[in-house]
Parts: structure tokens; sequence; C-alpha cells
């Protein structure tokens, strides 16, 4: 079931699965993992939350590894008011949050376009001691990236925490702004506050500016890079197009 659910075959994955169930053979909380796992490669989310019933029914505990696997599918599936319901069934059920829910949580909010939530979950994170990692901060930017001074506040802290030190290369004859490893959101603010933190106060200088050969902009692995793509063909390139041309800036 594992090697099918990791090789994106799902349905063949859920079919033997319910064959487990059929023949009586035994299925513990692993069994379970891959099973919802696989319903998040194939947007199944109704059957996720059917499963997360089967276990209570067959008295399997919850573990934190299954309740996550069910939250990243709510999170593909853009349920996050099913997030938040699972959020406080983990509390009723006596399973700690760690950072995988949070970030899958708030990544939800940022599909949903609930920005205030996703930057309440955010802050909540700090209260239950949960520490935040650099997915964190992407899931949060890409939830508040609309909210200009917020986002910006937001990856300032990224970088002061060292998430980001390796966005901006300013050489003596070239300037790069690094984006592969940012979501949509990051992209974004990280564009804005480049120009604005970095490549003006560098460019104001006209010595310097008559030594740079190139300013490059990474937007990924390839030019189809689209890590966190939404609907509508969204893309890290497209986003940063859409800035540059905003800005009067051709490439």
């Amino acid at each position: 079931m594992t090697a099918l659910e990791k090789g994106l075959q799902w349905e063949r994955a859920l079919d033997l699965f319910d064959e487990m169930k059929y023949k009586n053979m035994p299925v513990t909380v692993v069994s379970y993992g891959s099973a919802i796992s696989a319903c998040e490669k194939g947007y199944q989310w109704r059957q996720c939350l059917e499963y997360l019933d089967e276990m209570t029914e067959r008295k399997i505990a919850k573990n934190v590894i299954i309740f996550g696997a069910a939250m990243s599918c709510m999170e593909k599936a853009c349920r996050a008011d099913i997030a938040f319901q699972l959020m406080e069934r983990m509390n009723l059920e006596g399973v700690r949050p760690n950072v995988h829910i949070f970030n899958s949580a708030i990544s939800a909010c940022a599909r949903c376009k609930l920005w205030r939530k996703g930057f309440e979950l955010f802050k909540e994170m700090d209260k239950v001691g949960v520490k935040r990692d650099v997915v964190t901060y992407n899931a949060v930017l890409d939830a508040v990236c609309s909210q200009v001074d917020l986002a910006e506040q937001i990856f300032r802290e990224g970088v002061g925490r060292g998430f980001y030190a390796k966005v901006s290369r300013l050489g003596t004859q070239w300037l790069e702004l690094d984006l592969h490893f940012l979501s949509l959101g990051g992209g974004e603010t990280a564009l804005r506050w480049w120009f604005e933190k970095c490549l003006v106060p560098y460019l104001g200088d006209s010595k310097e500016l008559a030594s740079v050969k190139s300013i490059d902009i990474v937007t990924g692995y390839g030019k189809t890079r689209a890590r966190g793509a939404r609907k509508g063909d969204d893309s890290m390139r497209k986003r940063v197009r859409a800035m540059l041309s905003f800005m009067n800036i051709c490439e």
C-alpha cells in the first residue's frame, strides 16, 4: 500500500486497503496512515474522514502522523474549514499538534484566502510552544501576501532567523534574487523587499551600477516550476512577470 501511495497510484492503494478489510486481514495505524496519505494524493477528503471515523470504531488510536496526513489532505482539497475541525478533534483526543499540523492548516488558509486565520495560527504556534520552520514562513507568507506591510514584517523575521539568508546575492558584476525555495506569496514579498531594501540602495552608487553586467531573478528549477500553484495556471514566473510589469521593468 505504501509503495502504491508513494507512486501516486492512490486508487489502487485504496482498493488494496478495502480488500484487506474485506478479507479480515489485520489493519493497523500504519495501514490507515497509508490509506489516508493515498486520499491526499487523490484529493479524497470525504474518504479521509471516513477512515478517521473507522479508526474510532475499531478503537485504533490516532497519532500525530495520522492527523498530519489528514490535514495535508484537507489542505490539498482546499477544505480549511475541516482542517480547523481536525485540530479541535486532536485536542479532544489528546494528540498534541506539531509543526506539520500548523503548516498544513496555514497552507489551507492560503489556498482558501483566509489570511487573518492563517496569521492567527502563525501567532498561536508561539503560545503552544511549537517551533516554526521555513515551511511555516512560506505558508504564512502565501496567506498574507496581499497585506503588504504584514508580509514584509514576517519576511524580515524569517530573514532574521536565517531562513532566507541566500535569497539575495549582490556581487560586483552581477545581482541575483533566488526564489526557488519560496512559496508564491513568499516570492512576491521577497521581490518587493529586494527592490526596495537591497537593489535600489545598492544601485544608488553610480560606480557600482556601471560595473553591473547582469541582474537575475531565479524563479525555480526550470521554466515550468509552479510551487504551490493556485487555480488559473498560477506560478512563480507568472507572478514575478506581473510584478515587474507593474513596476515598468522590462526583462
